[in-house]
Formats: C-alpha cells, sequence, structure tokens
C-alpha cells in the first residue's frame, strides 16, 4: 500500500487571503510545497472549490475535497461535507455542493483533499484553519454585491417576443436590469446594438414597424434603468434577418426576437483584461 504524503501550512506561517468586487469573489489559502487552495463566486454562478498544483498535473481523473471536523470536537476526525474536483492539468475544481466549504470557515473547521495520482502516487492536502471567520465573513459581504451575471452573458442577448407583440416581460426585465448594471460597473462598454427583428407571419410593413417597436421598448427601458442615451444605437429589420426557418413554429419563435450586444472599447486597460470584467 503506498504511503500518502501529506502537505499543510504550518500554523505559524499559514494565511487566508480575500479579494473582490462586482465582478468576482476569492478566497484564496497557500498550502506549502504544494500549490493553493480557493472558493469563488462569480455573477451568476454556484461557488467554486479549485486546488491549484504546482507540480501535480493530471486530466479527467477526480480527488475528493472534504470538510473535516478535528478529533477533539468528536473523538475523530469526521468528514461533514465531500465533493468531487474534476482534474483539468494543474487544476481541480467542482462546482457541487461548495456552500459547507464556505461554512467551514466560519466554524473554523479544515478542508481536506485526498489524491490518488495516475502514477500511484498519494497525496493529502490540508488547509490550515487559523483566521478563517474574518475572510469568509468579507466573501459572504462581496457575494451580496455581484452583478447579476457575467460578460459572458450580457455581450449577446436575444430577448424572445409573443406573435404581434412588444410588451417586455418578467424574463425580458430581469435580462435588461443584467444589462444595465454590467454596463454601469464595467467603463470599457462603449456602446449598446439593439437590433428588432419580426418572424415572416403577416405584413411585411407591418412587421418592419413591429420590429422597431420591439428595439424601442428594449432601448426605453435600458435608459429608464440609467444606460445613458448616447451609448444606445437602435436598427430595425423587420423580416430581412431571420436566424431560423419560418415555416415552422420554432423557427418563428426565434426570429421574433430583439438582439442585444454590448460592444467594448478596442483599448482596455491591463487592469480591465486580467477581471472578472473581461472574462
Amino acid at each position: 500500500m503506498a504511503l500518502t504524503t501529506n502537505y499543510q501550512t504550518p500554523l505559524e506561517q499559514a494565511q487566508w487571503q480575500f479579494s473582490g468586487d462586482v465582478f468576482g469573489c476569492v478566497i484564496t489559502h497557500n498550502v506549502q510545497s504544494f500549490g493553493s487552495l480557493s472558493l469563488t463566486a462569480q455573477p451568476g454562478e454556484p461557488l467554486a472549490l479549485i486546488l491549484a498544483a504546482d507540480w501535480l498535473s493530471m486530466n479527467n481523473t477526480h480527488s475528493q475535497a472534504s470538510v473535516v471536523s478535528p478529533a477533539w470536537k468528536n473523538h475523530t476526525s469526521q468528514r461533514e461535507a465531500t465533493t468531487s474536483l474534476k482534474w483539468q492539468g494543474n487544476q481541480a475544481s467542482s462546482k457541487q455542493s461548495i456552500a459547507p466549504f464556505l461554512e467551514a470557515l466560519e466554524q473554523g473547521l479544515k478542508w481536506e483533499v485526498s489524491i490518488n495520482s495516475t502514477d500511484g502516487s498519494q497525496y493529502r492536502v490540508d488547509s490550515t484553519p487559523v483566521a478563517t471567520r474574518a475572510v469568509a465573513n468579507n466573501f459572504r459581504l462581496c457575494r451580496q454585491k455581484l452583478l447579476p451575471k457575467p460578460f459572458s452573458y450580457v455581450r449577446r442577448l436575444d430577448l424572445l417576443f409573443d406573435t404581434s407583440s412588444s410588451h417586455l416581460n418578467t424574463v425580458h426585465s430581469k435580462d435588461l436590469v443584467a444589462v444595465s448594471r454590467y454596463i454601469e460597473a464595467d467603463s470599457t462598454i462603449a456602446e449598446v446594438l439593439i437590433d428588432g427583428h419580426a418572424d415572416a407571419s403577416g405584413n411585411r410593413i407591418a412587421n418592419l414597424v413591429l420590429s422597431k417597436e420591439r428595439a424601442d421598448e428594449v432601448a426605453s427601458m435600458l435608459i429608464e434603468l440609467g444606460v445613458p442615451a448616447r451609448m444606445i444605437q437602435v436598427r430595425h429589420h423587420g423580416t430581412r434577418a431571420p436566424i431560423a426557418a419560418n415555416n415552422n413554429q420554432q423557427g418563428r419563435e426565434l426570429n421574433r426576437r430583439v438582439s442585444i450586444r454590448l460592444v467594448k472599447t478596442s483599448a482596455q486597460t491591463a487592469s480591465s483584461l486580467t477581471s472578472g470584467a473581461s472574462q
């Protein structure tokens, strides 16, 4: 049976670091001679637990991460929560059942990762649960201020409409709030392009007017939400630019849309390229 090599930062050297803004929140803990453990929160995404290795690399294999209570608390060490980390290169991560790992920091419990490497070696990576409550509290406060959605979501949206309607529904409103919040937070957004469309049912001129009404409704709500009118370009196309066939119901539903595209400035600052704003 292979011996297990244990990695843990000594108590007197252990640190937990927090950083965050509206684009993301991160708690990081360096593990001596191995790498780091981190907990991350991104807009619109579940919590993620990440183990980054300095020298170990594997692909499509799994390691078990656990929240472990100390022996003095229950006579023997006990695993109170687990998740499976999937390796891709030098990182293993999971977004499944991560909330207990944040709660563990508030309770002074440690994280433990058991690794069976592809060469048969066994490793155990432990966090050092010292001074964790403050970073956990900062992390929770940061999560409350996160944007509703990341740039990957709001950069290009298609809002779908009912037949002959330009009415904005609850789903539209929620997405437009996410768009406006992102524009407010990211100074590299230069333009908002809004394009109205219609399916091929009915009169061509009526559909052209309807596509304009849809685009205007979207633009008006964005302006009401605080997006500067000077940033917005509105166009309407009627039936001229379908994205699906108009000879079936599903295709027509996709064609009754308003497309929103966020355009960033061509020259971004170095800081924006490395922040969540550019992910």
